[in-house]
């Protein structure tokens, strides 16, 4: 009688499981369908409005403007204006986080990724590396100044 409970509790085990998996893959995959646009995408399409091509590098973030001007750990974005970043790394894996904006692409050595989004809140705002890239990770921080 003993063993027979235990089997079925293994049962119920099992079967909660795979349901809680099953839910879990479902709702990923219908998120990420639904919400394409909001994810970074591979550079190969047409990137949209101003293009800044961002690498990071340990310990820091370098931001190249359209005009050659280069700014290390600080952007300037002008409000309700649509920016295209170009993301890649000099060296191992980054990952630029800008949660204001809903912006994360990971940096890539030799893989440029690309996100678009649009400013629409003047203000100051935080951005950091959330992809552990060595000793002075936590150096990785920088300013999104958007006027």
């Amino acid at each position: 009688m003993l063993l027979k409970n235990k089997t079925i509790l293994e049962i119920i085990w099992i079967v909660a499981v795979i349901a809680i998996l099953g839910w879990a893959a479902v709702s990923n995959a219908s998120y990420t369908l639904s919400h394409g646009d909001n994810i970074a995408n591979p550079v190969g399409g047409d990137p949209e409005g101003i293009v800044i091509n961002v690498t990071g590098y340990q310990w820091a973030w370098q931001f190249q403007y359209p005009n050659g001007t280069i700014s290390t750990d600080k952007v300037v974005l002008e409000v309700n204006t649509t920016y295209t970043f170009i993301v890649t790394s000099k060296d191992v894996i980054h990952d630029l986080y800008i949660p204001q904006f809903g912006v994360q692409v990971y940096a890539v050595y030799g893989h440029p990724n690309q996100v678009t989004f649009e400013p629409l809140k003047k203000g100051t705002f935080i951005f950091e590396c959330v992809e552990y890239c060595g000793e002075y990770h936590y150096e990785m921080r920088g300013t999104v100044v958007v006027v």
